[in-house]
Parts: C-alpha cells; sequence; structure tokens
C-alpha cells in the first residue's frame, strides 16, 4: 500500500550552537501508509513530540526531509499550507484549545481556514459532532459551559471536521478515567474506518499501544528504537522495560513465569492471548 506520509533522514536541533544545545530527534526515518493505526512510543524526552509536530510544518528538520504523498512539504510556501490541512494534528489537553464562543464555531474554525462553503462547512461541523457524540443542542452552546469530557470532544470534532488524510494524536487519552479513555478510542476508531484515515497516535502507555495499534514505533534517546507490529514489539519486553516504559502488566507476568523457569512466551501483550496461551499449555501438559 501507498506511503502517505514519509519521514527521511530526519533531525532536529533545540537551540543549537548555545550552552543548551539539545538533539531532539536524530536521524529518524518513518512511513505511515494509508488506514495504517500507528502507536508512537516513547519515554518522555524520546523524541516523538518533536518528531509528530514535523508531519504538518509547525517544525522544519535541520536535515531530512518530510513528504505528503510523495511530496516534499518544504519545497513551498502552497505545499507547507497543504501540509497543515492533510495532517491534522492534536495536542495534548485540546480542550484547552478551545476559543470560540460557541460549538459550532470552535468546529467549524478549521474548514472555515481551508476556504470551504459554507454549506461543505456545515456538514463537516455536524458529521464530526456526531462522531463524538455531541447532541445538535450542544452545538450552539458556548464550549465554556461544558464539561471536561464534552471538551474534548468538541476539540477532536474541530479535527475530524477537517478530514485530514493523517491524524496525529499527542497523548489523546490523557487525564481521562477508564471510560472517557474508551470513550476516545471509539471515537478515532469510528472516524478511521469512515474515512480511511491514517492515524499516529503518541503515548507512554504500553497498554494503549497494546490495544489500539497495528503497529509500534518505539523511540529512545531521539533515535527509533524499534517497530514492528505488537507482537513483534512485545518480543523485546525486557528491552522495553530498559527503556523506561511500562510493559503491559500481563507481559511483565509471562516475562516472570520464564524467568521462573516455565516454557511460555513472552509475545503476549493482551489477557486473551494469555488466556489462550495458558489452556494450550494445560492441554499440553494433560497431554504428557
Amino acid at each position: 500500500m501507498k506511503d502517505v506520509l514519509t519521514v527521511e533522514n530526519l533531525t532536529y536541533v533545540y537551540s543549537r550552537g548555545t550552552p543548551f544545545e539539545k538533539v531532539a530527534v536524530d536521524n529518524v526515518s518513518f512511513h505511515a501508509e494509508k488506514g495504517e493505526f500507528i502507536g508512537l512510543i516513547g519515554h518522555t524526552g524520546s523524541g516523538k513530540s518533536t518528531l509528530i509536530q514535523h508531519f504538518n510544518g509547525l517544525l522544519k528538520p535541520e536535515s531530512g526531509r518530510v513528504l505528503i504523498n510523495g511530496e516534499d512539504i518544504h519545497t513551498s510556501r502552497e505545499m507547507t499550507r497543504a501540509a497543515r490541512f492533510a495532517v491534522g494534528l492534536v495536542f495534548q489537553y485540546p480542550e484547552y484549545q478551545l476559543f470560540e464562543e460557541t460549538v459550532r464555531a470552535d468546529i467549524a474554525f478549521g474548514p472555515k481556514n481551508m476556504g470551504l462553503e459554507k454549506a461543505e462547512i456545515d456538514r463537516r461541523v455536524e458529521e464530526s459532532a456526531a462522531i463524538v457524540g455531541l447532541p445538535r443542542a450542544v452545538l450552539d452552546q458556548s464550549p465554556f459551559d461544558l464539561s471536561g469530557g464534552q471538551k474534548r470532544r468538541v476539540a477532536l470534532a474541530g479535527v475530524f471536521a477537517m478530514e485530514p488524510e493523517v491524524l496525529v494524536l499527542d497523548e489523546p487519552m490523557a487525564g481521562l478515567d477508564p471510560a472517557g479513555r474508551d470513550d476516545v478510542f471509539g471515537f478515532i476508531s469510528d472516524y478511521r474506518r469512515k474515512n480511511g484515515t491514517t492515524v499516529i497516535f503518541v503515548t507512554h502507555s504500553m497498554e494503549d499501544a497494546a490495544k489500539m495499534a497495528s503497529r509500534i514505533v518505539v523511540m529512545e534517546k531521539a533515535r527509533v528504537l524499534m517497530e514492528g507490529t505488537p507482537r513483534e514489539v512485545f518480543a523485546h519486553a525486557e528491552r522495553l522495560i530498559e527503556a523506561g516504559l511500562n510493559v503491559p502488566q500481563v507481559t511483565r507476568v509471562f516475562l516472570e513465569l520464564k524467568r521462573r523457569g516455565m516454557d511460555v512466551p513472552t509475545d503476549i501483550f493482551t489477557v486473551q492471548q494469555a488466556l489462550e496461551t495458558l489452556r494450550a499449555r494445560k492441554k499440553e501438559v494433560g497431554a504428557c
């Protein structure tokens, strides 16, 4: 399948030439295919948040390139502007970035900047609001009168309304209770299925990555440490722990079982996988 987003040998350095110089991203290459659901994982300071700000041109690489559908986003101002609409970026706690007088106006802000006709803007606003479970009656209320959970829905709807080819979310579940986390995951999944959008979500939670991603990219110290399917990545659970990441609890259980001499795999990352593995082991023991 064709890559919608490609990063080639990207390097970015903060405060170059000063005592505060810091290499935030070091020669990183990355790609995302249309419709993929990718988890970008790393400990705080690993470079993941700096990397994603290059995807839509908020930051310009010191060296390397970012391509959208094979086109370098920094070849012209027009290309950079187009990248801002092609890649929707949602920062942590996006509800703090609401500013319009009504929910409708806040969701419509991005589509208006795209120069769309009013009828198209209205369609996108209502469809996006429906995806995140906001009733039509809420659209004409002030976003500042809503609950924290509703505000986050408004912020997500505002990015959904731009209908980006790539949706990038930085810690989208931060600060939410388990029910809220499940709701946000559902909204993102529904939007992706409806539009065929590529989704990249940044998290330090391996639990979220195991639950959501079809492919995981792990960063450590400004570089890509490893990437692959969840099973391929969790096969290196001990290395992930060394990188400061909290692997799923069920993975830790199987690591401990292995340490105690049991012949079990260590690429287990869901409870269902664990149950299936233990049942299979029980059958093997019973057949002996």
